[in-house]
């Protein structure tokens, strides 16, 4: 099934973003009252890279002081290598954009600059890196596009992704200066979150089904601007925003669900997954991972309100995890559950329903022909048993009155009238019927 909102989630790096120069390099001549940080300023325009200038001329003792008529080795041009996102990673089917309609085939260290666009498709995910501090990664069924992409001499990455498809997850962690400076564009709705040293930020902006967008503030804070109106999203915070209208009144996000068992081992590949409910929930969304971080997706599923549980196709024999979230009423995605673990034992999914027998305990005499024959006061004990998922519950029926039995309870024959049936449940509701058949010792 796919979700409402797909995932494309930004992480960041540990180490400060380095940029890289392709430059020209030229002789100067010096003129009366030069040094080398205002012959930079003069060139490029910024006096920051003066030392770059004087490593180039190490005849030169003090840089500000400099010989009248002296021939220096000076960078007239500085062009940034950095204006470009690398992708880092590609599970299963994505696909770049690089020429107008073309969708190709996208693989880990293609560059993409301004234009370009990414996409994924079910059960895929890719990540594509701006710089050392931070990336954009795009979870199942996510489509974006580098509207604009620059780099300044300063290293500072400058840029606005649009999010044709899906949702995007932006997570920075600053460092000492923040070098990233992103405006996410959903549907009508612009983020531009604000960045402290130091401190996290993590924002959702995705594009919604019905036309408009959804900003989510997990942690730090974010500007949101539609239709001319401007608010502020603080943390734990998230604002719908209509396809025509301003942002509303941003709101409480909706806390993690509960996950009921934390750890889960199956016989079997198709089993029932079940959380706590989150008051105020008007849907959730489960997804099923191969690895501890969730980037290779095996299953998605929305399961509307109502449910805190939900059965998953068969999944393959291994250990995975998966996690579920709750989605409020005005469609912003509450925080995710921890991962919970997940081992299948068994590729077979569990199809049929309990075993049911009934079993003589009293009253009865066994035939020579080996036939089991009941005396009218004959009691019988009700088994059930399911190896895969485990049993739920007997019930009898007759006519149309119907009680729930536990395994083991011994009944009278009289209880047993014919045309009795007995009902078993397993775990996943597969069930098992057995028509009880009279036959009484003469």
């Amino acid at each position: 099934m796919r979700p409402l909102v797909a995932a494309l989630l930004l992480a960041c790096a540990p180490l400060a973003a380095q940029p890289t120069y392709r430059d020209k390099v030229e002789p100067y001549v010096v003129k009366p009252g030069d040094t080398i940080s205002q012959i930079t300023q003069r060139m490029l325009g910024d006096s920051t890279f003066w030392e770059d200038n004087w490593k180039l001329n190490p005849q030169v003792r003090d840089p500000d002081k400099l010989r009248i008529g002296q021939v220096l080795q000076i960078i007239t041009e500085r062009k940034v290598i950095a204006e470009s996102a690398r992708v880092v990673e590609a599970v299963n089917r994505t696909e770049k954009l690089l020429r107008a309609s073309e969708w190709e085939r996208a693989a880990v260290g293609d560059e993409l600059g301004s234009g370009h666009g990414l996409r994924t498709r079910q059960s895929s995910t890719a990540e594509l890196r701006f710089n050392a501090e931070s990336s954009l990664r795009l979870g199942e069924y996510s489509q974006v596009f580098l509207a604009r992409k620059s780099t300044s001499l300063r290293g500072v990455d400058r840029g606005q992704v649009t999010v044709q498809r899906g949702a995007v997850d932006l997570v920075f962690e600053p460092l000492k200066r923040p070098r990233t400076e992103i405006e996410l564009v959903a549907g009508p709705a612009s983020a531009r979150p604000s960045l402290e040293a130091g401190k996290k930020a993590e924002i959702r902006a995705g594009a919604a089904e019905d036309g408009g967008a959804r900003v989510m503030v997990y942690r730090g804070q974010s500007a949101v601007s539609a239709a001319g109106t401007e608010v502020a999203v603080a943390e734990g915070m998230g604002t719908a925003v209509p396809e025509s209208g301003p942002p509303a009144r941003p709101e409480k996000l909706l806390a993690a669900p509960g996950i009921s068992e934390p750890a889960l081992r199956w016989n079997y590949s198709n089993g029932l997954l079940r959380w706590q409910p989150v008051e105020g929930a008007a849907a959730y969304r489960l997804e099923v991972c191969a690895d501890a971080a969730c980037r290779t997706l095996l299953q998605t599923a929305r399961v509307d309100t109502g449910a805190s549980q939900h059965q998953v196709d068969p999944l393959p024999v291994g250990s995975h995890v998966w996690r579920v979230l709750a989605i409020s009423a005005s469609g912003l995605d509450g925080y995710t559950s921890p991962t919970a673990a997940l081992e299948v034992t068994d590729g077979r999914p569990d199809l049929a329903g309990p075993m049911l027998a009934l079993v003589p305990v009293s009253g009865f005499v066994q035939g020579v022909d080996g036939a089991t024959r009941l005396g009218p006061g004959a009691r019988l004990r009700v088994e059930g048993h399911d190896e895969q998922s485990g049993l739920q519950r007997i019930e009898l029926h007759h006519e149309g009155r119907s009680q729930t039995i536990q395994p083991g309870t011994v009944l009278d024959l009289a209880a047993l009238q014919a045309g009795a049936r007995l009902v078993s449940l397993d775990m996943l509701g597969n069930r098992s019927e057995q028509q009880i058949r009279i036959d009484t010792a003469e």
